[in-house]
Formats: structure tokens, C-alpha cells, sequence
């Protein structure tokens, strides 16, 4: 058989399999790591569990991911990648503006209670003295991107003569605290669960109003 037959005799190469293949053990991984972080906290998931529960090897895990903190990393940068808030944009006037205001305090209330995002950001607290980057970065992308926006709308307001917030920054710190209150210390302690939509909107509703009537526009 000549040279040329056996080349052609032999099966072609494949290219290509191996990452699909990869991205979804590392997915697992990353799901698998998230999890346990929520439910045993940071300090007691070890790799060796993340390993047991995304149904890979303890070297698989290794092969993604050099040790826990990368792992920690990893987890916390998707989590924020698929975190966005919504817009809040204020209407054409006062009334308007306090119901887009209302909507979103709303979005963000049922968002912070979900009892997923109370676990990770407990467990993200806990962590923060051996992690301090980590936590400064989950602040970053969450609770000060937050503040941020809700303090843009105030200045907007103000600029448009709706309202008169001397202190914005501050005023949305407060607010957002008045939307939220106490329920994610109450599940932390294991006193309560998230609250009803129904009490998401009283809530809200109430802060939202005294806002209004604690900076009325300027005479």
C-alpha cells in the first residue's frame, strides 16, 4: 500500500470537541462553587467539595481554577457580570417621576431579598477580611452602583425644579436603606422570609412619599 493510501486510509483529526466540553465542566465548576459559598459560606466549602458536587475531579478543578480564592473570583465576576440594574429615568413631572422612582425601589427590594443574593452577600461579608478586594469590588458593582444611580435621578429632579435634595448622595443612601429595612439582617437571623410583593410596595410606596414630602421644591 503506498504512502498516499494510508494517509488517505487515515481517519481525519478532530478539532474543536475539547472546549465545548471544557466550558460547560467549568460552568459546573463555577454553579457548583456557588452554591456551596451561598450555603456553607466561603471559609467551609473546600475543593474538594466543589469537586463532589460539579460531579468532577478534584484535578479538573485544579486544571480551571489554581485555588479557592481564583475560584471565589471567578464566582463573584459572573455573578456581577449578570447583575444590571434597570433604568430610572424620571417622568415629565413630580407624580411621574416618584412612580418610575417607586418601580424601581420595588425591582431592587425584590431583587436584595431573594434569599440567594441574601446567603451570597452574607457570605461575601464574611469574607471581605481575607478577600478585601473581592469585597471592595462587590460593593463597587452592586450596592455603590446602586447609590449612584438613585442619586443621578435626585440631581436630575433637582435640576428640573421637581424637588430640592440638598444632599443627594446621602438622601439616596437613606432612601434605598427606608426601601429595604431590616429583612435581610431578620433572614440572616433566620427570623423571617422575603417579604410579599405586597409589602415590597407599601414599603416602597411610603419611603418614596416621604421623600416627597421632606425636599418639596423651592417656592
Amino acid at each position: 500500500m503506498s504512502t498516499k493510501k494510508i494517509a488517505l486510509a487515515s481517519p481525519p483529526a478532530r478539532r474543536g470537541r475539547g472546549r465545548p466540553r471544557d466550558l460547560e465542566k467549568r460552568e459546573a465548576i463555577l454553579s457548583a462553587a456557588a452554591a456551596l459559598f451561598s450555603e456553607r459560606g466561603i471559609a467551609a466549602t473546600t475543593m474538594d467539595l466543589v469537586a463532589e458536587r460539579a460531579g468532577a475531579a478534584k484535578m479538573t478543578v485544579y486544571a480551571h481554577f489554581a485555588d479557592k480564592p481564583a475560584l471565589l473570583a471567578a464566582v463573584f465576576e459572573r455573578n456581577t457580570g449578570n447583575f444590571r440594574l434597570p433604568e430610572l429615568a424620571e417622568g415629565a413631572d413630580l407624580t411621574s417621576s416618584l412612580a418610575h422612582l417607586s418601580e424601581f425601589g420595588e425591582w431592587l427590594v425584590r431583587f436584595l431579598t431573594r434569599p440567594d443574593i441574601v446567603k451570597s452577600a452574607k457570605a461575601m461579608v464574611e469574607s471581605a477580611d481575607l478577600h478585601p478586594d473581592l469585597a471592595a469590588a462587590f460593593y463597587a458593582a452592586g450596592p455603590a452602583a446602586m447609590i449612584a444611580r438613585l442619586a443621578a435621578f435626585l440631581r436630575s429632579i433637582n435640576a428640573r425644579g421637581l424637588l430640592s435634595v440638598d444632599e443627594p448622595d446621602l438622601v439616596a443612601e437613606q432612601l434605598a436603606a427606608a426601601w429595604l429595612g431590616v429583612n435581610q439582617l431578620q433572614q440572616n437571623l433566620g427570623v423571617a422570609g422575603p417579604p410579599s410583593p405586597e409589602q415590597i410596595a407599601k414599603r416602597v410606596r411610603i419611603a418614596t412619599g416621604a421623600l416627597a414630602r421632606a425636599w418639596p421644591a423651592r417656592g
